[in-house]
């Protein structure tokens, strides 16, 4: 039973890779029947992921239920419902200056980079490999699955709007790389991942100022009426770090690095994510 002293849950927030979806398959069945539930109870359910909306559309069945989706890592944010997204709430963009300056530090480093477009068409890029090595397998896997929305960096800056920059460099260059990126560019939002490929890079993440999961998230709650201490936020990676932050209630998974387990409560590997978090909360 939950406990009458502790705040209302108006709003379960999850990323989606790594947490309620497997790197490999689709998304359990446990973790599908407890969206279902958390709807029963009126609990707003929102997932907030990194990936463009197509990419999501490709691997969120219609027979999972949703109510909010926050994508391209806090870009976007749009009501979602069984046949799909609805209509947006907002989308961001760099700003001309900032586009300018995020191309110009990434080709500056010489790691290569893929630039997205702005959303709902962040899933169509730009891309340039390395200069003195091979583009990363992340890279490489990346290009040749989307290759019908990829297109090779032109040798100048686009006029079209962009929303995001993206390097995939090894780990061992970091922080160096994000402490010399936010030392040249510190308006602009910079996040770090591990790349969902399994290829040992760590990815740098530039995106326009404020944007974050977190930002994206606070701005649903504001609009659904909630605050952060009504919110739980679910994830497993650095780039949900500022979301479990805000929310007032912050989960991991078992797998999740060793400074986050240490900061948010873990979950156990055996078990469905959304579950234990129903049960550590007292939600039935």
């Amino acid at each position: 039973m939950a406990n009458p002293n502790e705040p209302k849950i108006g709003l379960l927030i999850t990323d989606f890779d790594g947490t309620i979806k497997p790197l490999v398959g689709p998304v359990p069945q446990v973790e599908a029947a407890a969206l279902k539930t958390l709807g029963q109870l009126k609990v707003v359910r929102a997932v907030a992921t990194g990936r463009s909306l197509e990419s999501f559309r490709l691997d969120w069945s219609p027979d999972l239920e949703l109510d909010y989706l926050i994508y391209s890592s806090g870009l976007a944010l749009c009501r979602f419902g069984r046949t799909g997204p609805l209509e947006h709430l907002f989308l961001k963009a760099f700003a001309p200056s900032e586009s300018s300056l995020a191309l110009d530090i990434a080709l500056a480093l010489g790691w290569g980079f893929v630039a997205f477009k702005a959303p709902p068409n962040s899933h169509h890029f730009y891309y340039l490999d390395p200069l003195n090595c091979p583009p990363s397998p992340g890279q490489v896997a990346r290009v040749n699955r989307f290759q019908e929305v990829a297109t090779p960096w032109p040798g100048y800056k686009p006029h079209e709007p962009l929303s995001q920059v993206l390097i995939m460099a090894p780990a061992e260059e970091f922080p160096q790389l994000k402490d010399r990126f936010q030392s040249l560019a510190p308006n602009l939002s910079i996040t770090l991942s591990s790349s969902p490929y399994g290829d040992g890079r760590i990815w740098l993440e530039v995106f326009p100022g404020g944007v974050t999961k977190g930002s994206a998230s606070a701005a649903l709650a504001d609009l659904l009426g909630l605050t952060a201490q009504e919110t739980v936020a679910v994830g497993n990676d650095y780039n949900d770090e500022n979301l479990l932050a805000w929310a007032g209630r912050g989960f991991v998974v078992a797998d999740a690095p060793l400074e986050l387990r240490r900061r948010f409560s873990p979950l156990k590997d055996d078990l469905g994510v959304l579950s234990q978090v129903m049960a550590a909360l007292g939600l039935k």
